[in-house]
């Protein structure tokens, strides 16, 4: 657990007073959090609270989208500040914006896949990321911090289509082809669907092993996900932020009765 919350003045993740309109729609509002190199936090909440949204603005998809009415309609307030870029106010030039997504990556429930065999999207992968020396899927998976069964039952998936992959491998697979990127800042929203509780283990210790200095933001709707593999848990509710505490402190002594409520399963929409 670290212990440097309150104390770390470059932050790579840093939301001051930030809001995000889109038309008469605010899904983020007065917004003020920080989270510093390495550590591994938790947001949390019930649906529709924002917690997918927030990951979206750190990754800065917020500005993927063909809709340019929708687009136009984006307004945000207040400060925000990526990896040491500032990025308040309109969209980013595209020179920011291929600066944060060659450094920030983003797994969601539902993986984006060519449809070529799993061996061929992990190549393009690596040659999109930039990496000079391109392992092939096989040399890859021989690196990872798993047992040979694991090895051998993800290798078996080289040459399948992802359309062929059971959903649970396939989510494992695009967190193992992101963290091969090596990414400053990794974000997870609810990235783990349908996994079995061995599977779900693994995952999270793989993630854990290949991620030190990497800054682990995981949006989730486990709770119990979270006391595991956090340093720091941020509560949200209808867009805004309840509580940001020591993830141990939080499951044990929320401060608030809206976190102490949620946390039983009592919470009121």
């Amino acid at each position: 657990m670290k212990d440097s919350f309150n104390n770390v003045t470059n932050p790579v993740i840093s939301f001051d007073k930030y809001s995000l309109s889109v038309g008469f729609i605010s899904p983020i509002r007065d917004l003020s959090f920080k989270i510093n190199e390495g550590e591994s936090v938790a947001i949390i909440g019930p649906a529709g609270s924002g917690k997918s949204m927030v990951l979206s603005v750190i990754a800065q998809f917020i500005w993927e989208i063909d809709d340019n009415f929708l687009l136009n309609s984006f307004k945000q307030n207040g400060d925000l500040n990526i990896l040491g870029i500032s990025l308040s106010g309109k969209k980013p030039s595209t020179e920011i914006l291929k600066k944060i997504y060659s450094q920030v990556a983003l797994v969601s429930e539902k993986s984006a896949w060519l449809p070529v065999s799993i061996a061929e999207n992990f190549a393009l992968s690596q040659n999109l990321a930039g990496i000079k020396d391109i392992l092939t899927f096989h040399e890859l998976i021989d690196t990872l911090p798993i047992s040979q069964h694991n090895k051998a039952l993800i290798d078996s998936l080289a040459e399948l289509l992802p359309s062929q992959v059971e959903l649970p491998f396939l989510q494992q697979l695009a967190i193992i082809r992101a963290l091969i990127r090596k990414p400053k800042i990794f974000l997870l929203d609810d990235a783990f669907l349908r996994m079995d509780p061995v599977m779900l283990k693994q995952t999270e210790n793989l993630i854990l092993n290949m991620s030190e200095k990497t800054t682990l933001v995981w949006a989730t709707n486990d709770l119990y996900q979270a006391s595991r593999v956090t340093d720091w848990t941020l509560f949200m509710r209808h867009g805004t932020l309840v509580e940001y505490t020591q993830t141990a402190q939080f499951f044990t002594n929320p401060t608030t009765q809206v976190a102490e409520n949620f946390i039983a399963g009592r919470d009121v929409v």
